[in-house]
């Protein structure tokens, strides 16, 4: 597991779980073959250790993304803007629109990437 609180913070936000199970429906990296919908993924892809010329890094800066799989764009939508504004209090949202629609599986997919700075 990460050490991003992704999950944890995900599973206490009440309006997220009002609308998916967090605990079922949330993977992190890839989601298992045939994950009923909806759900989401998220994944750490990029970071830097912010380092002192004096001392070691106290902080991390991980990037990260985070995609919502629907079968419907509404769907999508909404579960994208729940997570966001369960996470925007903790992340940097840097890129809030990522849309998408994968002709292979028909699921519209929605998602953002941000940036979570963590003390170590």
């Amino acid at each position: 597991m990460s050490f991003l609180p992704i999950f944890r913070t995900l599973k206490a936000d009440t309006a997220l779980s009002a609308l998916i199970d967090v605990g079922t429906r949330l993977h992190e990296d890839v989601a298992p073959h045939k994950t009923p919908t909806p759900y989401m993924v998220w994944q750490a892809i990029s970071g830097q250790a912010l380092n002192h010329l004096d001392a070691g890094a106290n902080f991390d800066n991980t990037q990260y993304q985070l995609m919502v799989y629907a079968d419907n764009p509404r769907q999508a939508y909404e579960l994208r803007n729940a997570a966001r504004r369960a996470l925007e209090s903790r992340s940097w949202i840097n890129n809030p629109s990522i849309n998408q629609y994968e002709t292979e599986t028909k699921l519209y997919a929605r998602g953002f990437d941000a940036n979570w700075i963590l003390e170590r």
